[in-house]
């Protein structure tokens, strides 16, 4: 009998063996995802200014105007689809706090995982996708954003990150589906459209999918529509009120406006900068439309974080926050080119600097904002530097491997 049960004991212990091999990289996610649960919670109950002067008006009024009802309230600047999901929260038996809060927690957990599908396909590792969905789930940049601030940079981040993994699996018309959702969310998702413009030229995006775009976002508007929003104010009134609502050049972001003096303001300037911007942006699209080389998973991960570090660099009126897509994907560049992840690392702690003082900064230290612009833009240069490197034309290499023969003989 002791022999049986022994032996029971034994097999049983087998099983859990065998079972834990099966699933052990699932259970190391859900350990980093209960770790990452508990460091959001310790931060719900504090709150920030964008709270107070913001969102906490926002949900009280559409609140007051009925629950559903509030799909129509023109309230804040901000989009019918997000007012949606503040609609739905004031159903929701919670302090308003902790539910803002809540639904960008959420979506950092999605964000997350994708980065760790991305990196997972392009590495060709379990391993490196496991790591790369843990360090999002513990980038500051992240957590911050989310369970300090309240905001929802997770959720527009997400579906265009989400966006990039189906282009990556030749999706398209998925892709350019969830490419018009985050674009319907924030308007910054338009960092990520000089990715979407190479893909079409390069061919790895065929133009009839970007129909897509227009469809879905006007879906995306038709709720509040029907419930009594003004056309133009669910298609376009949050964005119109954002175009012109700061007016100072560059708002504690990290880019090249730091050299104007602080919190200077011009419109007649910021109009020019915004046409700087988009020459600058042409040039990009040219260069990599142009130069021939491989559209590989790689390269284009190198292009969209590229693209979504160079754009609030050049653009005015960025906050402080707006390096929040490029910081995900340095997240994502750094394990699929792990020599240069020091870009990556100069980049995010930017960023991130630019933050805490937003958040935690009460006047006492002094921050030199102009040094750490120069600090990114350092790590621009040396991106472009070696995007020039990666992205090299095919017909350059083999001239140059020609002309080395003929020499030799």
């Amino acid at each position: 009998m002791k022999s049986s049960f022994g032996q029971w004991l034994h097999n049983g212990g087998e099983k859990v063996v065998k079972l834990y091999k099966k699933y052990e990289l699932l259970l190391f996610a859900l350990g980093f995802l209960a770790i990452a649960i508990l460091l959001r919670i310790t931060n719900f109950d504090q709150v920030s200014g964008d709270f107070n002067t913001f969102l906490k008006g926002w949900y009280e009024e559409i609140k007051a105007a009925g629950g559903l009802k509030g799909f129509a309230s023109t309230v804040g600047d901000y989009t019918p689809m997000y007012k949606y999901i503040i609609t739905l929260l004031t159903y929701i038996p919670m302090k308003s706090l902790h539910s803002y809060k809540m639904v960008s927690c959420i979506f950092d957990v999605v964000l997350a995982v994708y980065v760790g599908l991305i990196v997972r396909r392009i590495n060709q590792s379990d391993l490196s996708g496991l790591l790369a969905y843990a360090v999002t789930l513990f980038l500051p940049n992240v957590f911050l954003n989310s369970a300090v601030w309240a905001q929802c940079d997770s959720i527009f981040s997400c579906f265009c990150v989400m966006s990039f993994y189906y282009l990556i699996k030749d999706r398209g018309n998925l892709s350019m589906v969830f490419y018009a959702i985050a674009f319907s969310f924030k308007i910054q998702a338009i960092f990520y459209a000089p990715l979407v413009v190479i893909a079409v030229l390069k061919g790895k995006l065929k133009p009839l999918s970007l129909v897509f775009l227009p469809a879905v976002y006007c879906l995306c508007a038709l709720p509040a529509i029907i419930a009594g929003m003004p056309v133009f104010d669910a298609l376009l009134g949050a964005y119109v009120k954002q175009v012109g609502e700061y007016p100072a050049i560059t708002l504690h972001a990290p880019n090249l406006y730091q050299i104007l003096p602080h919190w200077y303001a011009n419109e007649n300037l910021g109009k020019m900068l915004v046409f700087f911007a988009i020459g600058v942006c042409a040039v990009f699209c040219t260069a990599l439309y142009r130069a021939k080389y491989e559209l590989s998973d790689k390269n284009l991960l190198l292009i969209a974080y590229l693209a979504t570090l160079l754009l609030p660099f050049v653009l005015p009126h960025m906050h402080e926050r707006y390096f929040y897509l490029s910081d995900v994907f340095a997240v994502a560049f750094a394990f699929a080119f792990k020599k240069k992840s020091y870009l990556s690392a100069a980049t995010i702690y930017c960023s991130l600097r630019a933050i805490v003082v937003y958040l935690y900064d009460t006047g006492m230290s002094k921050i030199d904002f102009p040094f750490v612009a120069f600090i990114m833009f350092a790590a621009l240069v040396g991106l472009c530097i070696f995007a020039m490197q990666q992205l090299q034309p095919k017909e350059r290499e083999d001239t140059g491997m020609v002309a080395i023969n003929e020499k030799e003989e």
